[in-house]
């Protein structure tokens, strides 16, 4: 094996929290409705929002011509369309429409649309890596500048088709001249598309349109870089209807809507009735066609809730818990070391000083980096977003009619207002349930031995401080253990006093010898090392932030026990912390004796 002592680096203790495991640091809050800090972040919230629609500070939060519906959607929702909080604005000018804006108010959602038709393509059964050209095989034509028999779709649900972002549509003929006047040549009505083009043409039918994609050009190859496309969604729907016979109305349906009870979202147009319309020029009740998929829906804040919900809770409906996990894993980068790509999810990574007003860079205390999954869509008039904090249990939806600038500025406020606030929940209940100190006796053929463990919370992560075995110090002896078993070619260990402890979500359920039923959850180790360069190389230290640590996990073992691995055992009932077990020590439940 190649010694990676240079490559895997070690980091100041602070700044560990930027180099771990995937994933929560310390397990979602609960019960947030009964946290007074929570409480007032989302008062503090309410108040701002209050406060800009009354023109009390600079904003696009326009009294008359925006009206907006915020949710924050979480686990302990009593039911999946009844969001944690809500905010709802009417404009004053938003004189059509609904005169009674709610959570069932409809909006148009543009792009947002694009997560509900990879969700329908999760549900459909259709093999995800199946090329398109096996569904539409008419696209399989050698005189096509695109690669079809190359593109997959999953690499059409996760904008890695490489396909043009549209047809026909953003062509504007109805402005022609202008162009000419600005130097643009000019041109034959037979030079545009065929179909689709606004002011000179009617919708494209499917043939149309399958057949003008043999002529269109390639944005990048299949599967090199992420590039927009609304169309692959279109292409996307017809494929899911070659393998199963429903169209995109019935794919709606019978994969998503009726199993999440989302009756409300639906292909445009919707129920003017209950539609939020904004003043001026819009989209609301146009007819979106075959281009649905990609933004032309309508939906509401009860219906994005639940769909929110249901994924943060890895609903059946939705798959299996591992489905839904591989769902939200990035699929691509964007260019950007803050930004990535999923399916068709706009993975965010906020620098933590934005997030979190106390953070220090220089020593990394005071919050850490948080993934953000979220979806944008715009129409005209329209402006949605959803988004999820996977790492606390929730997510947010915004729906706004209006300025198009208002629904960024309000996603920003609720995450600088909310992350520290849940961050600080999470923390204070992980170290209440899991903090303290653990004691039992292990049952040995040499006799009764004396075990004990300490968990504290340091910074943002629990940390096991100490465990003995007999008045022997086993972190100590981890350490030296593994300088003479690993250390030729794996890095040494730097773990003064840090042995950070990473839940795996991994639970399983037993049955106590007294009958009590508990609840097994494995934590993890997470090992740092020491950085052992001594060369005066140009670029030293370059590789000393290239996070690889991930790589050490499960090395030490001690009769077939890996030496990262201990278990919390809580009450199945109240799901309370009774103990701690380190199996490869063989301590048995070590009992909790004392909260820190």
């Amino acid at each position: 094996m190649v010694k990676l002592t240079h490559l895997l680096l070690g980091i100041p203790a602070a700044l560990a929290l930027e180099c771990r495991p995937e994933g929560p640091i310390v397990p979602p809050p609960r019960n947030l409705k009964q946290s007074d800090t929570f409480s007032r972040a989302l008062a503090n919230l309410t108040a701002t929002l209050d406060s800009a629609f009354k023109g009390e500070f600079r904003s696009s939060l326009d009294a008359q011509n925006v009206s907006m519906s915020v949710a924050l959607v979480g686990l302990d929702q009593t039911e999946a369309s009844t969001p944690l909080w809500e905010y709802h604005h009417l404009g004053s000018g938003n004189v059509n429409g609904t005169k009674s804006l709610d959570r069932h108010s409809q909006y148009l959602i543009g792009s947002v649309s694009k997560v509900i038709t990879d969700a329908i393509l999760l549900r459909s059964g259709v093999n995800m890596d199946d090329p398109v050209t096996k569904y539409l095989p008419s696209l399989a034509n050698d005189t096509s500048r695109i690669d079809w028999e190359s593109i997959s779709l999953r690499a059409l649900g996760g904008q890695l088709a490489g396909i043009p972002a549209n047809f026909g549509f953003s062509e504007y003929h109805y402005i022609k001249t202008w162009f000419e006047t600005l130097g643009f040549p000019a041109l034959n009505d037979s030079s545009y598309p065929p179909c689709g083009v606004i002011g000179l043409n009617t919708a494209c039918t499917r043939e149309q349109f399958l057949t003008g994609l043999l002529t269109a050009d390639p944005q990048a190859l299949p599967q090199a870089r992420p590039v927009y496309s609304n169309i692959a969604y279109t292409i996307l729907a017809y494929a899911i209807e070659a393998a199963t016979g429903k169209d995109y109305t019935a794919q709606l349906h019978d994969y998503l809507t009726s199993p999440l009870g989302m009756a409300s979202t639906i292909a445009t147009p919707g129920n003017d009735s209950r539609a939020v319309i904004p003043p001026g020029e819009s989209t609301w009740g146009s007819d979106y066609g075959d281009n649905a998929p990609g933004g032309g829906l309508v939906s509401t804040l009860a219906d994005l809730t639940s769909f929110v919900r249901a994924i943060l809770a890895r609903d059946a409906a939705l798959g299996t818990p591992a489905e839904i996990r591989q769902w939200l894993q990035p699929r691509t980068f964007s260019g950007s070391r803050s930004s990535a790509v999923g399916l068709p999810w706009e993975m965010f990574r906020p620098e933590p000083r934005l997030l979190f007003p106390g953070y220090d860079a220089e020593t990394g205390e005071g919050g850490h980096t948080v993934t953000i999954h979220a979806k944008d869509g715009a129409a005209y008039g329209y402006h949605a977003r959803i988004a999820l904090l996977d790492e606390y249990g929730v997510g947010l939806v915004l729906l706004t009619a209006g300025n198009q600038d208002a629904l960024g500025e309000v996603y920003d406020a609720a995450l600088t207002g909310l992350v520290p606030a849940l961050d600080a929940v999470a923390r204070q209940q992980a170290v209440e349930e899991y903090g303290g100190v653990f004691a039992g006796v292990s049952t040995e053929e040499t006799g009764a031995v004396p075990v004990n463990a300490t968990v504290e919370l340091d910074g943002s992560s629990l940390r096991l401080m100490g465990l003995h075995r007999k008045g022997s110090d086993i972190l100590a002896a981890l350490q030296e253990l593994w300088g003479v078993t690993l250390s030729e070619f794996l890095p040494s260990l730097d773990m003064t006093g840090v042995y950070r402890l990473y839940p795996t979500g991994i639970e399983r359920k037993a049955v106590l010898a007294d009958g009590r039923e508990v609840v097994e959850e494995d934590w993890r180790v997470w090992w740092e090392v020491e950085y052992t360069s001594q060369t005066d190389m140009p670029g030293n230290g370059l590789s000393e932030s290239d996070c690889l640590t991930w790589t050490l996990a499960d090395w030490m073992y001690y009769g077939s026990q890996s030496a990262d691995r201990v278990m919390f055992v809580k009450d199945a009932e109240t799901g309370s912390v009774l103990g701690l077990d380190a199996p490869f020590l063989r301590t048995g439940i070590m009992g909790k004796s004392e909260v820190e």
